[in-house]
């Protein structure tokens, strides 16, 4: 172990004074960064799509907005319905020629924590629109429902709004 004397021989050279500064500095800067990253974690991600309902909803209203499509309803199908995968905490426990494991569910604010949502994918789309006799306006149509659910074009259906 160091004594007094010996550390203030160290400190009286100039360079083992910088090397010292340096790294107090380097220390200060790291605490000042894992604070910004926790101030960013408290920042809950929102839902972009809270149900079908609202997807189609929302696609209807910018498919409308399309010159000549007139009043438009949309109906989107999926191949399954939407999946979230739940964090679990695992205690194993081992005793004489027997090992049990305890899977337990996360909880935060009495809700179990989500890892992961998959979203479904989309089987097809059906679209009726004021302006879905004519061919523009459906080409128009099928190409901004591909663009924005990354359907296949031969999936999505487009008629003309019955006249009542």
């Amino acid at each position: 172990m160091m004594n007094k004397e010996d550390l203030l021989k160290i400190f009286k050279n100039k360079n083992n004074r910088l090397i010292c500064l340096i790294l107090i500095i380097g220390v200060v800067l790291m605490a000042v960064a894992s604070v910004d990253k926790n101030k960013k974690a408290d920042v809950q991600p929102t839902a972009a799509v809270t149900s079908v309902e609202d997807e189609e909803k929302r696609l209807a209203n910018i498919l409308s907005q399309i010159d000549g499509a007139g009043e438009v309803s949309v109906m989107i199908t999926y191949y399954s319905s939407s999946e979230k995968n739940i964090a679990y905490e695992t205690k194993v426990s081992s005793r004489e020629k027997e090992e049990s494991e305890d899977k337990k569910a996360v909880m935060t604010d009495g809700e179990p924590m989500v890892v992961k949502e998959v979203y479904p994918k989309v089987r097809g789309v059906i679209v009726t629109a004021d302006g879905g006799g004519n061919s523009a306006v459906r080409s128009a149509i099928s190409e901004a429902v591909t663009a924005s659910l990354d359907v296949p074009a031969h999936r999505i259906c487009i008629f003309k709004k019955e006249v009542k």
